[in-house]
């Protein structure tokens, strides 16, 4: 018997090894994993992405990604003095890396142009071969910035301000890095003291926040490689954080528990792994199918944001049940008895009666749950049914104000929509719209009034 355990905890040293290297080598790749994801929500087989690669690639369009440059505390775009302000920045403009277009009032002497006290705006077309679109923001900002320094000698007030989806886009995959970070200062400490609590010891508290760790990295590092060839959303990012340290401690903590209880009533940590794994492997595989294959389904939506979501829940569900039953029992054969070090003052040392009267009160509190299964899908039910009821009484009106103002009170938007019955304007309030491509919409129904910079 012990001959074949030890044949069993051979071989899941190997596999073990195998997965800690797989890990280590992925580990890079997690690091900055968000610059590969899209803030930018897709449709496979839409209009709107048939019309951005038709864009692209028939008409060779340099505004197929595009952001817009607002600026303020300068003369008239029409007048001389402003005109020369105006030649400067759309110069330099013309000169970053990425830049495939700038079209302002030089370009196209029309109205449109002519904002509010001496405000304008410039249009300017982006193309970047050596990674996303967006990474060209920053040096954008870069370069707004050197302008605005360079011209507030002249002009104190000049204010140039980046404006559109792509810097929109940077501002979210920022704040969505930056929350995760903040997220995880937070979640981690508390998680560690209720592990504390729960196990009374140091190092059995951290194998189960080490397994969530490694989870959420591995996964990113998969995502980040993912997303160089698929379209894949920001959301990863925060989907992998929750569920890693969800899945990941909840799938070694119920290993851990199983080890400590077989190291309890005398086994080595050599048989406590191999029992441990017997007895919580089975389970945590049947576990993370059901999560993965509820995940699997949201790959036939085709949706960017949707299918990210899927790939993101099977990948953590996969890697955490894939780490706790290959190196989490390896790391507990090799610690045995050690599992309780750094053991808490406060709670009692786990022994055989103590692990008896534990599993006894579990067994009592599922003997009540099959005895009553009404009562207890009411209990949990009841919850759910209430924020569902809810959700359907509240309720959804049009924005009540701009959503997209531009200069001068007049939106960038390509057309604009004609107010609905009840007299509120449902989408932008503006006083006309154009669209940089010359198209005409206006006999659109619901369009009030499309024109080109013709």
């Amino acid at each position: 018997m012990y001959d074949i355990m030890g044949l069993m905890s051979v071989r899941r040293f190997w596999v073990a090894g195998v997965v800690l290297a797989a890990a280590i080598a992925l580990l890079p790749f997690s690091f900055h994993a968000e610059r590969h994801l899209e803030t930018a929500t897709r449709v496979e087989g839409s209009e709107a992405e048939s019309v951005r690669q038709e864009l692209a690639s028939r008409f060779r369009s340099p505004f197929v990604d595009r952001v817009v440059l607002v600026i303020r505390g300068l003369p008239p775009a029409d007048s001389e003095e402003g005109q020369q302000a105006l030649a400067t920045i759309v110069a330099r403009l013309r000169e970053e890396p990425g830049v495939s277009g700038v079209v302002s009032h030089l370009e196209l002497r029309d109205p449109i142009f002519l904002g509010r006290e001496g405000g304008t705006f410039v249009l300017v077309g982006l193309a970047s071969t050596d990674g996303p679109v967006e990474s060209l923001v920053p040096k954008l900002h870069e370069v707004t910035n050197s302008l605005a320094d360079q011209l507030r000698g002249d002009y104190p007030a000049v204010k140039l301000e980046l404006t559109g989806e792509l810097p929109l886009n940077f501002d979210i995959r920022k704040a969505s890095a930056d929350d995760v970070q903040r997220g995880e200062s937070l979640v981690i400490p508390a998680t560690l003291a209720l592990l504390l609590v729960a196990f009374g010891s140091l190092v059995a508290a951290v194998i189960p926040l080490a397994v969530g760790q490694i989870a959420i990295a591995t996964t990113l590092a998969i995502t980040g490689l993912l997303a160089q060839r698929f379209h894949l959303s920001i959301l990863v990012q925060n989907l992998a954080t929750m569920l890693g340290l969800g899945l990941g401690i909840d799938y070694a903590l119920l290993m851990v528990s199983r080890f400590r209880e077989a190291i309890s009533i005398g086994h080595d940590g050599s048989v406590a792994s191999v029992m441990a794994a017997r007895q919580a492997g089975h389970t945590l595989l049947i576990s993370a199918s059901t999560v993965a294959i509820g995940f699997l389904a949201l790959l036939t939506v085709p949706i960017s944001e949707i299918r990210s979501i899927g790939v993101a829940g099977f990948l953590v569900a996969g890697i955490s049940v894939l780490l706790t039953n290959t190196l989490v029992p390896a790391a507990l054969a090799l610690l045995g008895p050690r599992i309780d070090a750094g053991r808490m003052p406060f709670t009692p040392r786990l022994d055989a009666q103590r692990a008896a009267r534990t599993g006894n009160r579990w067994r009592k509190w599922g003997n009540v749950i099959v005895a009553n299964p009404w009562l207890a899908l009411f209990l949990a039910g009841a919850p759910l049914m209430f924020f569902r009821l809810a959700s359907q009484a509240a309720g959804y009106q049009c924005p009540q104000r701009e959503l997209a103002p531009g200069v001068g009170g007049i939106s960038p938007c390509a057309a604009h929509p004609r107010t609905d019955g009840s007299g509120r304007r449902c989408l932008f309030d503006a006083r006309r719209c154009r669209t940089a491509c010359g198209f005409h919409c206006a006999n659109r129904r619901g369009m009030e009034r499309a024109r080109s910079p013709q």
